[in-house]
């Protein structure tokens, strides 16, 4: 006699899959559809959107070794998405501003333009799925994909964020 399969990892009372779990799921499946049609109208790879993401987004400033850690690539693939993105003119290679022999990545403000010109629509009709949230609701939001992102950061290997203070 064969054994049961395992229940889905997100069941409510009664085996019932869990309303949040589902969610989540559906909304991780949409970003990457969306990531996927935003570079195809951009006229890049995802791994190439991914890479302006990346540089644009850090509060730290990017080298090329930093970029293929953050995409979880080589060097070598990461340079590669380098050099397409200088030669679409999204980016550019700058010295270090306290280290002058490492070079960062910047993206260029066309580059960013046509990113964000992209992306705009897509801001606006998230934001507004927050409208009729009180402050009470969007604590609970923000407490809840919080704890999503310490789930993947665990996950990832970088444990959870330090709490705000």
């Amino acid at each position: 006699m064969s054994e049961p399969p395992p229940e889905p990892p997100a069941t409510g009372a009664g085996g019932t899959p869990d309303p949040l779990a589902v969610a989540m799921r559906e909304l991780l499946t949409l970003t990457a559809l969306a990531r996927t049609v935003m570079a195809r109208r951009l006229g890049m790879s995802v791994h190439d959107l991914e890479a302006v993401e990346h540089v644009m987004l850090s509060p730290e400033p990017v080298g090329p070794a930093d970029l293929s850690r953050l995409l979880g690539v080589s060097t070598a693939a990461a340079t590669q998405s380098v050099h397409r993105l200088q030669a679409a003119g999204h980016m550019e290679r700058e010295p270090h501003p306290v280290d002058g022999r490492r070079k960062v990545l910047r993206v260029t403000s066309s580059g960013a333009d046509h990113v964000v010109a992209e992306l705009r629509p897509l801001l606006r009709l998230t934001a507004a799925a927050a409208d009729g949230l009180d402050e009470r609701d969007r604590r609970a939001v923000a407490r809840y994909l919080g704890g999503i992102n310490d789930a993947y950061r665990t996950f990832l290997g970088d444990g959870p964020a330090e709490p705000p203070t």
